[in-house]
């Protein structure tokens, strides 16, 4: 992100531009209202499906769910037939979100073969068309999420960006792999650089933000207008406070065990609520393993919670894990 000036995406102030990616089965809405307490500008949804929302599907329709407390919010579609993917947005746009994020970069096999997300790089006019048919559907804010191109010897993303400008977008987000790269390799940053230079209206950075100080590197080696994290906030929602710390010039701090646990008890609670009853041992299982990664001892916690099978007991394990990094935090200081 360009720190010189804060990021605006239509009429919409985003501060910093520090936005939490769209990550199927982990950008629900109790993780939105988690990223949302520690400072991020906006939350994008998880991709939801245009044909589900206008065949009015309960499963698609859940993914709609949301909160006063997380906005603003982006919802991201996916979908190749322009008309439905308009229509998609209108409903979307009724339930009131922010933004409208289309997913032109998803390269998983299911949404590729219905010629949606990364197919879409295949065939750039379509890119225009969907673009163009939702900019008439709807007055908000609307932004693309893009890869590179298809495969290396298609690198298509500055004829995309353009056409998707032109069409109507307020915004892109480039995530700079190919498709077929999944995710693979190194993200070609540069490549970014080369997209703000192409287009006028702003650029969102994306792939390989893992640590706060990625934030200031890639905005400095870009000139990108936001920053987009994905994989880097998953059990670490910490990054955005931590990153909007360094942009302001402050000492960074890392969280606490006792701080951590603090956080995972309330994602638990939130995560719960959203379910409205319905209990997902294994939806528990992998948010506690996302704060335990990279800690001492994650490994022996993830063996435990995998052989759980009562959430109580899953609870007191993440429990006891934290109380003893704490502890050992403690008589570290004492010596």
């Amino acid at each position: 992100m360009n720190t010189r000036t804060k990021l605006k995406i239509g009429a919409l102030k985003l501060g910093h531009g520090l936005i939490l990616a769209p990550m199927a089965g982990i950008t629900d809405l109790s993780f939105r209202r988690i990223a949302k307490s520690f400072d991020v500008d906006l939350v994008t949804s998880e991709m939801v499906s245009s044909e589900g929302l206008v065949r009015n599907r309960a499963r698609t329709k859940m993914l709609l769910q949301s909160h006063a407390e997380e906005k603003p919010l982006a919802i991201q579609l996916f979908g190749s037939d322009p008309k439905v993917v308009a229509e998609a947005a209108r409903i979307v746009a009724d339930e009131g979100a922010d933004i409208i994020d289309l997913n032109m970069g998803c390269p998983v096999p299911k949404v590729v073969r219905q010629g949606a997300g990364a197919a879409l790089l295949r065939d750039a006019e379509t890119v225009a068309s969907l673009v163009d048919a939702v900019r008439q559907a709807v007055s908000i804010p609307l932004t693309v999420k893009t890869r590179s191109g298809w495969s290396q010897s298609k690198i298509n993303v500055l004829e995309v960006a353009r056409l998707a400008e032109g069409a109507g977008a307020d915004a892109i987000t480039i995530h700079p792999r190919t498709a077929k790269q999944g995710f693979s390799g190194s993200a070609d940053w540069p490549l970014i650089a080369k997209v703000k230079q192409a287009v006028n209206i702003p650029v969102i950075g994306n792939g390989d933000v893992t640590r706060p100080e990625d934030v200031g590197k890639m905005s400095k080696l870009t000139q990108c207008d936001g920053v987009m994290i994905g994989r880097g906030a998953m059990g670490n929602p910490w990054i955005f406070r931590q990153a909007r710390k360094l942009i302001k010039g402050q000492p960074l701090s890392s969280p606490t065990p006792q701080e951590r646990l603090d956080v995972v008890r309330r994602h638990l609670e939130l995560y719960e609520e959203s379910l409205h009853d319905r209990q997902s041992l294994a939806g528990v299982r992998s948010r506690l393993m996302w704060y335990s990664k990279r800690l001492r001892g994650s490994a022996r916690l993830r063996a435990s919670l995998s052989d759980c099978r009562h959430l109580e007991d899953m609870i007191k394990l993440c429990e006891d894990f934290f109380a003893n990094l704490e502890k050992e935090s403690s008589n570290r200081e004492e010596r």
